[in-house]
């Protein structure tokens, strides 16, 4: 502890915050080679003008609008295959965040063949970040604690693995713009209520505007107002509520022209909307709240909770409520009686709601993230300094000790190892994904058909290696239609010269965390949990496809001919309006060797279809 406590001594007289950017930029700097992957790939074609696809079109100020609600539109996305054929025509995921979107255009517009200067910038961002927490940090504890701790608090903030993505993936650059900005809007409110500087009262709703116009995450700055005025302001009651206007109407005009103009999420089976399903968003809370804690806090990390079963997720989700409780209680000394503890606890836990309008995931706890590390900081330097807060009786001392060396072991050792090898996360992906799309024919037919894959491994795969095919000018279909759902067995039976009957394991829309492929057993983590759960994108199961229902398409009619026990499609019958063999169509089957042509059944035949797993999966 007195090595950790000359440390931050250290760190504080050598140009602080300076050498804390360099130790963040260093443990980030694998990033640089990550390039354009993923999601990285659907903002490009955005911002460079979408595809040539009727429906697929959208501002370059909106890349971060997949589904903008408009039943047409949508319909063309679903005939052009760019989104799944049971895809909810009122589906909406659109976010407005045309800051984040000029950034993109810099990277796309300017510099378009350099990935490497494209990180460059999200660097800097992160730098600029890591700079505003460390003075926010030393002006919240000022007067309050040890000038040490606040050395720690930023420190701690700099190495925290959950940064990883927002770093080293393009896509998620903007949780770092939202984030500098809210923490920017915090210190103007600070300069101006605890030193009367006057421009404040202006300038940190200018700063908190700007962080929501990058991403909505930054409404989590509302807590940490909330936490100044209650616990940290020292002006009057009426005055200190009074501080918090402008923030309200910023807040409240920013959100009213979002919904004007349409941004938002609608009838989608993971993102909720806490303003239009309160009950839902409730649930989201309760279910994913204490993941989300439990990633910030402990281990493991939230998004290992995707890739489980039910009967796994539970088992999760009660040693975080456990874990959480212990930790809770061996901190309430130190927030029953020092209001700056109450105020990053405070911060911290309203920041982590916002977050549950997803699903859990470690790079949506910038925020959270901020007041937990000032609040573990100052719990830690307490227990270093002996301060007055601190228990005397062996029963508080003895496991605060073992938590205490358990945290930093996590926070200041785990941490940073966590951060060098998560910030290639994006890299590992889009490698993955790439192996089985290499095998995807390219010949120039190709334009003209519709490939029809009977056992697709990823939908998202297909959408966003089209779209980096139209980057590149190679050929890529005229249209895609998947038979079944993602990494699923299925039987196919042909009954005449134009129709097929699919039945998938399981059926259409398995609930994630369920036996995949219609095993009586789910293995408790599986990859094709989280593929499950993300097709729930764009159907929420409150509004599932009915007995008899059907989608045209340009190039097929699909029907729903049977249900599951539980509502959901178990058989879809297929019409397509030319014989299978057309040469129009292009039949294709994911294999371990990667796409091939499929066979098709003879009437009357059925033929199982297996799934492919992605362990099986190797280039030629």
């Amino acid at each position: 502890m007195d090595r950790l406590k000359r440390l931050c001594q250290w760190i504080l007289r050598r140009r602080y915050p300076l050498v804390l950017v360099g130790v963040g930029l260093l443990l980030v700097s694998p990033s640089l080679w990550v390039g354009v992957q993923l999601d990285d790939i659907t903002i490009r074609t955005k911002v460079l003008g979408g595809l040539p696809l009727e429906g697929a079109g959208s501002s370059p100020w909106e890349p971060f609008t997949f589904l903008d609600g408009d039943p047409d539109r949508t319909r063309l996305l679903m005939d052009s295959g760019l989104v799944p054929w049971w895809t909810d025509p009122q589906c909406r995921l659109s976010f407005m965040r045309p800051l984040t979107a000029l950034t993109h255009m810099l990277d796309y517009r300017v510099w378009p063949d350099y990935p490497l200067l494209m990180h460059v910038q999200s660097l800097a961002w992160f730098a600029l970040l890591i700079w505003a927490a460390a003075v926010f940090y030393r002006r919240v504890m000022r007067g309050a604690v040890p000038a040490w701790v606040a050395g720690l608090a930023a420190l701690l903030f700099t190495l925290d693995d959950a940064h990883a993505l927002p770093a080293g993936w393009l896509a998620n650059r903007n949780e770092l713009l939202a984030a500098l900005f809210g923490i920017l809007a915090l210190i103007l409110h600070d300069r101006w209520r605890r030193d009367g500087w006057w421009p404040g009262i202006l300038l940190g709703p200018l700063a908190l505007l700007t962080g929501l116009l990058a991403k909505e995450s930054a409404v989590s700055t509302g807590g940490y107002l909330l936490g100044y005025a209650i616990f940290l302001d020292r002006g009057r009651w009426g005055g200190r509520l009074a501080s918090l206007w402008p923030y309200l109407v910023v807040g409240t005009a920013w959100y009213t022209v979002y919904k004007l103009l349409g941004f938002g999420v609608a009838a989608s089976g993971v993102y909720v909307d806490p303003a239009h399903d309160p009950i839902g968003f409730a649930r989201h809370v309760a279910s994913y709240g204490p993941i989300l804690l439990l990633g910030q806090w402990g281990f493991p990390m939230s998004d290992v909770s995707m890739f489980l079963s039910v009967s796994a997720y539970k088992l999760h989700w009660a040693w975080a409520v456990v874990y959480l409780t212990l930790v809770g209680v061996l901190l309430w000394p130190l927030i029953a009686r020092n209001a700056v503890a109450r105020f990053w606890t405070l911060g911290m836990v309203l920041a982590i709601l916002p977050a549950c309008a997803a699903f859990p995931m470690d790079r949506l706890l910038m925020f959270a993230g901020l007041g937990a590390m000032g609040l573990l900081a100052q719990w830690i330097g307490g227990l270093k300094e002996g301060e007055s807060w601190v228990p005397h009786t062996v029963n508080w001392k003895r496991p605060a000790g073992v938590l205490g060396f358990l945290l930093l072991a996590i926070h200041l050792v785990i941490a940073p190892l966590m951060l060098l090898v998560l910030v290639n996360t994006p890299r590992l992906m889009g490698h993955e994904a790439g192996l089985l799309w290499d095998t995807f024919p390219a010949d120039p037919q190709l334009r003209s058909q519709t490939v029809v894959v009977v056992n697709p491994v990823s939908l998202a795969e297909v959408l966003m290696r089209a779209q980096l095919r139209h980057y590149e000018g190679q050929p890529y279909p005229a249209r895609t239609l998947m038979l079944a759902p993602s990494l699923c067995s299925a039987s196919l039976k042909r009954t005449d010269s134009r129709t097929l009957v699919v039945r998938p394991r399981g059926g259409f829309l398995p609930p994630p965390g369920r036996s995949p492929g219609g095993r009586q057993r789910s293995p408790a983590v599986s990859i094709v949990h989280v593929v499950r759960m993300l097709e729930q994108l764009i159907r929420d199961r409150r509004n599932p496809l009915k007995l008899g229902q059907t989608i045209d398409l340009s190039a097929v009619t699909i029907e729903i001919t049977a249900l599951t026990a539980d509502g959901r499609p178990a058989e879809a019958t297929f019409r397509f309006r030319v014989p299978l063999e057309d040469p129009s169509l292009r039949w294709l089957q994911a294999t371990s060797e990667g796409y091939v042509p499929f066979r098709l059944p003879a009437i009357g035949e059925t033929v199982e279809v297996p799934m492919l797993r992605l362990a099986e999966l190797t280039r030629e």
